[in-house]
């Protein structure tokens, strides 16, 4: 079933309990065992807990077959999947026999956006109600995938709400996403939770651009005169010189400088196979080389 689609709605067969949403004054049939994947009902099924707290109350009514929450429906319909039909991880697409790309020469997961959780729903609902009721570690884990699923398109606020509840593995990979911190505006950036947070991410870039820059500089097309073309070397030498002289001041930490420097290709003699072949070395060298530089804030010195 859809991750997207299966949030709204709750059915449960064979059920032996009820459960009501005191605002919405609606109630559902569920079944004790699944229940029991919340530390609070299992210990209210346990202790035949018969008090009101801010969580519940339950009645000696009907032989204790029911109670009550004080939970709207859309919360108490998303907290019974969570105990009935915890989420499967999100299944990722097979692109060309692998299900990882490369975005900015990133490495990024494709999922299958049927079966990944709307960001919005995680943040807002789900990890809440697993804190709330005390709903099993691996159900929290299967979240932080789907949230990971998140990360390539919105790394600042994942990254934010890792940081916040000590996901550090998540926290990890969104930083990688994260676009310069100048793009976004105050308010976005205020989600971030601690200073020390945003100095990571401020310490990541600042170190990644130089690396970047570097790169491009050191990089020649005809590395010590190897594959050197007799006829154009020195026209092919000048193209690729001012196109990363003119990229090194642009260079921002997202900035795929392998695809920035293959246009020199469309300048070069297009039926000099010799310099194309070199140009087409350079770049692939620098997507390796880019893929091997600081990316991460857990890479950072010191950390």
């Amino acid at each position: 079933m859809s991750s997207r689609g299966s949030w709204t709605t709750f059915e449960c067969e064979n059920s032996d309990f009820i459960v009501r949403s005191v605002p919405d004054d609606v109630s559902f049939e569920v079944k004790r065992t699944s229940m029991r994947n919340s530390e609070v009902f299992r210990d209210m099924f346990l202790f035949g807990d018969t008090t009101t707290t801010n969580r519940t109350t339950t009645t000696n009514q009907c032989d204790e077959q029911f109670v009550d929450l004080h939970e709207s429906s859309t919360a108490l319909i998303a907290l019974l999947r969570l105990l009935h039909h915890p989420p499967a991880p999100p299944v990722p697409l097979k692109l060309m026999g692998n299900a990882q790309v490369f975005d900015h020469r990133l490495p990024k997961r494709v999922y299958d956006p049927s079966t990944v959780i709307p960001l919005p729903l995680l943040l807002s609902l789900l990890y809440g109600l697993v804190d709330k009721y005390a709903i099993s570690d691996s159900v929290t884990e299967t979240l932080n995938e789907h949230l990971l699923a998140h990360a390539p398109q919105f790394p600042l606020p994942v990254y934010a709400f890792a940081i916040t509840n000590g996901f550090d593995h998540v926290a990890y990979e969104a930083s990688q996403y994260m676009l310069p911190l100048a793009s976004y505006t105050a308010e976005e950036v205020a989600v971030i939770p601690t200073v020390p947070a945003y100095h990571k991410i401020v310490r990541l870039q600042t170190l990644r651009v130089k690396a970047l820059r570097d790169l491009v500089l050191r990089e020649d097309i005809f590395p010590h005169g190897y594959g050197a073309c007799i006829s154009h070397q020195r026209e092919t030498i000048a193209s690729w010189e001012a196109k990363r002289t003119s990229l090194a001041v642009v260079i921002e930490t997202t900035t795929d400088i392998s695809g920035e420097m293959e246009e020199v290709m469309e300048i070069l003699p297009q039926d000099c196979k010799t310099c194309q072949k070199a140009c087409t070395a350079a770049c692939q060298m620098l997507a390796y080389k880019s893929r091997r530089i600081i990316g991460r804030i857990d890479q950072l010195p010191g950390i």
